[in-house]
């Protein structure tokens, strides 16, 4: 391999490293835009009929080259890419210009400037590896080395084996710092695409976290809304409506054979209202409805038909047993009522007594009335189930 075709790789990687910089680290130092200087330069000067050496003009490539890399960090404001390939542009210029009216007498001058430039380069590499230490810099900075090592080959005296030996040294740095920079920028944008699906991963965590939220919440409003248009504000049983649609729920329910009903209001409620007040009156039926309510079974429902009239679902429950619970209910609102009061209440047995709520309701109120005739103050059974009697 000869003097050109050892010159011509260096600079052909040279432009690899140029080409590098400008499309793929764009937001990191420009310095290495320099790189183009040499490239231009060996190409350039191979066709022209000039005095000074190949290797010379190699090596006015590389101070031109190196000393831009150390100069235009020094500057407070950041050189932009357009910048550094305007002074690419004149130091070519300068150069071609110099190599066609000048020869170059003392070509040891131009190996002392080369040296110290590379000398120059290195301490500010080990200054800025010591403000970086990263994996890439730190392998950067151990191909320096090399570098210099090739450097020092080609700066030491016009030797042919020198200046070959140097040449292949400095390719071999180059390869290798092209294949590192390659490396990390194939790693880090691995890893840009691990934070980017991780990202990803979390919006959507979140998204789903907030739409869960968002309908938990809703679901929270919708039953409010349903517990409100179906609970009475005053006992908080079932309203009207409520009653109806659990009664309904169990007369379609498959699994439901039997259930009671019964219908029950405070005994001379309105002399209550009358002689102590409505508050008082108010009281009442708050008292009554908390009393049923926390003395029966969870599956039981309770509601307020009307006024102080209520209506109690048993599930499951047929007639004797109905009866005997309410007994029991009735008995405790009378000891336990303050002000003292009574309940009289009237009992259907679904499907003996009807299929229907209209059906259900007519015999329990049919059983209430029976109840208020034969004195208050107790539970009474109108309807088709024989009971046993005591």
């Amino acid at each position: 391999m000869n003097q050109i075709d050892l010159l011509f790789l260096s600079a052909s990687l040279y432009l690899v490293s140029f080409y590098l910089n400008l499309n793929i680290d764009r937001n990191r130092d420009h310095s290495k835009l320099t790189d183009l200087i040499p490239f231009v330069l060996i190409f350039a000067t191979s066709k022209l009929n000039l005095l000074t050496s190949d290797f010379d003009i190699f090596k006015i490539a590389l101070i031109f080259s190196i000393g831009g890399k150390i100069a235009i960090p020094l500057f407070k404001q950041k050189i932009t890419a357009a910048g550094i390939m305007l002074y690419d542009f004149f130091s070519i210029i300068v150069v071609l210009i110099f190599l066609n009216y000048l020869y170059i007498p003392y070509p040891m001058f131009l190996n002392l400037v080369l040296i110290f430039i590379v000398a120059l380069q290195m301490i500010i590499k080990v200054r800025t590896y010591n403000n970086h230490d990263t994996k890439q810099n730190k392998e950067i900075m151990e191909l320096g080395f090399l570098n210099l090592v090739g450097f020092l080959a080609i700066s030491i005296g016009n030797n042919v084996y020198n200046l070959y030996m140097g040449v292949a040294v400095i390719i071999i740095a180059q390869l290798s710092e092209l294949a590192i920079n390659v490396k990390h920028h194939h790693d880090e944008h691995d890893k840009s695409k691990i934070r980017l699906k991780d990202l990803e991963d979390r919006f959507e965590r979140t998204v789903e976290f907030e739409a869960k939220k968002r309908t938990a919440h809703m679901a929270d409003k919708v039953e409010y809304i349903r517990e409100r248009s179906q609970k009475d504000p005053l006992t908080k049983a079932y309203n009207r409506n409520g009653i109806l649609t659990e009664m309904n729920g169990l007369i379609n329910d498959s699994t439901v054979k039997i259930f009671s009903v019964a219908m029950f209001d405070i005994d001379f409620f309105k002399s209550i209202n009358d002689s102590k007040g409505h508050i008082i009156g108010d009281e009442c039926l708050k008292f009554l409805s908390y009393s049923i309510m926390t003395n029966n079974r969870k599956t039981d429902l309770l509601g307020r038909y009307g006024g102080d009239e209520f209506i109690l679902l048993m599930p499951h429950i047929n007639a004797p047993a109905a009866m005997e619970i309410c007994d029991r209910l009735r008995k405790e609102i009378a000891l336990k009522s303050s002000p003292k009061f009574s309940i009289s209440m009237g009992i259907a047995s679904y499907p003996y007594d009807g299929r229907s709520f209209n059906e259900l309701l007519e015999v329990a109120d049919k059983g209430l009335y029976v109840a208020k005739e034969n004195g208050k103050n107790r539970v009474s059974y109108s309807g088709n189930v024989p009971l046993l009697k005591k």
